[in-house]
């Protein structure tokens, strides 16, 4: 296929979303109005976002906001499309396939840029890293992976969860470094992402303080860690603190779990759903609206609202370890079903593993571009669902990211057998 022929189906696919995506009205959600007000428990990326779309216009914000959205997305797609498309020697006609996976979001399911939800761009973000790492990867060089870093700032910015990417940055440094049998000329970027979460943690905090007046992170980590550990407690856990505000504390959020049948040890008789599905299936009932709402009222009524979650989110990151360390065997058991459901079930984790397992089999073998991007993607996909599962459930909205990475293996992996097969014939 000729490069121009390609670019222009390329564009062509692309026009056609942004088309579908602009024709539709932007949706708002329970999460929206914190993005829209900076809350503070949002972290600093997209509210700061949408700030700067009001500055911009008030009055058309619904569809300015959809504009920038997918024509941030589509922007993205299409670089990383094109320049894979460079380093990966593959049939133009999968590129247009992945094109067409990868773009899904906008259109189906989670119709992304046609809501006030972070995610309208941290898919996006997730794109370009993932395509920076990539290059590193195959190029064998760190510049792709220094511009990477102010990125990847940016997008755990908009969303903490993409911590997980700082460690795969730092195997590719160990890759590279092992390749070229050498670590001085690598300290530079090890320094680099080393720093990135403190200057993250900075931002966010200075953040807060400008709008809110409390030098802090975003107020929203205690309760998502501390959701499974409260969830496999037993009553007699609140022997575990020293501090007698704990002790009460404790007992007043396990007695309402309990009382709600939202405890591991107080579980109603469902035989459809066994104790980590249930767990997935009322996580909102358990962390918003027990730990959250109820923690609140605990914590007392003389607290302004931004107070109240600072609070308690100081608290529950405080309580969190010891919890988790006495009930360690549930926890472990919630966490790694809470894993296998980000994969959709037992079998599909198993399809990912083996992918895996041949890629970095490969990779020690022979280290083409094949290898290598079947094993950094498959890397990130359980890098993410290890550090969504400590502390949130796993639906789609915070699973989504990697859905086009086994398409992507299956489309290299089907193009390596038909070279194979016209080189044989």
């Amino acid at each position: 296929m000729p490069e121009k022929r390609f670019k222009f189906l390329l564009i062509s696919i692309l026009t056609v979303v942004f088309l579908v995506v602009i024709s539709r009205p932007i949706v708002f959600w329970k999460d929206s109005y914190g993005y829209l007000t900076m809350e503070v428990y949002r972290s600093a990326g997209y509210p700061i976002f949408l700030s700067l779309l009001k500055c911009i216009s008030v009055k058309h914000l619904d569809l300015l906001t959809v504009i920038s959205q997918i024509g941030i997305g589509l922007t993205v797609i299409y670089s990383f499309i094109t320049r894979l498309k460079k380093h990966i020697i593959m049939h133009p006609v999968w590129f247009l396939f992945l094109t067409l996976i990868i773009a899904t979001p906008f259109v189906y399911n989670h119709k992304l840029a046609n809501n006030y939800l972070s995610e309208a761009l941290t898919y996006s973000l997730y794109l370009l890293v993932t395509l920076f790492f990539l290059e590193s990867l195959l190029t064998e060089k760190t510049k792709s992976l220094w511009i990477s870093l102010p990125v990847l700032t940016v997008l755990v910015m908009f969303r903490t969860q993409f911590l997980f990417m700082l460690p795969v940055a730092f195997l590719i440094v160990l890759w590279l470094a092992f390749r070229k049998k050498t670590i001085k000329k690598y300290l530079p970027i090890t320094m680099g992402i080393v720093l990135l979460p403190f200057v993250t943690s900075l931002t966010d905090k200075t953040f807060h303080y400008v709008k809110h007046g409390y030098f802090v992170n975003t107020p929203w980590t205690g309760i998502p860690l501390s959701t499974p550990a409260y969830y496999v407690s037993d009553a007699e856990d609140y022997l575990l603190y020293d501090d007698p505000v704990e002790q009460q504390f404790f007992k007043a959020v396990h007695a309402r779990l309990a009382e709600q049948h939202l405890n591991i040890h107080h579980l109603p008789d469902v035989p459809e759903h066994d104790e980590s599905s249930y767990y997935i299936l009322h996580f909102p009932e358990i962390s918003n609206g027990t730990l959250h709402e109820y923690g609140r009222e605990l914590l007392g009524e003389n607290l302004s609202e931004a107070e109240q979650f600072i609070a308690l989110d100081t608290l529950t990151k405080k309580m969190v370890l010891p919890l988790v360390l006495d009930n360690f065997k549930l926890w472990l058991k919630v966490y790694i079903k809470n894993i296998v459901n980000g994969f959709g079930n037992s079998k599909y984790l198993l399809l990912y593993a083996i992918l895996l397992s041949f890629g970095l089999y490969g990779m020690v073998k022979k280290p083409s571009p094949v290898y290598k991007t079947i094993s950094l993607l498959l890397i990130l996909t359980f890098g993410n669902l290890a550090l969504v599962s400590l502390g949130m459930h796993t639906i789609k909205r915070f699973t989504f990211y990697n859905d086009w990475v086994v398409f992507m293996a299956v489309f290299m992996l089907m193009d390596a057998y038909f070279k194979q097969n016209r080189l044989a014939t």
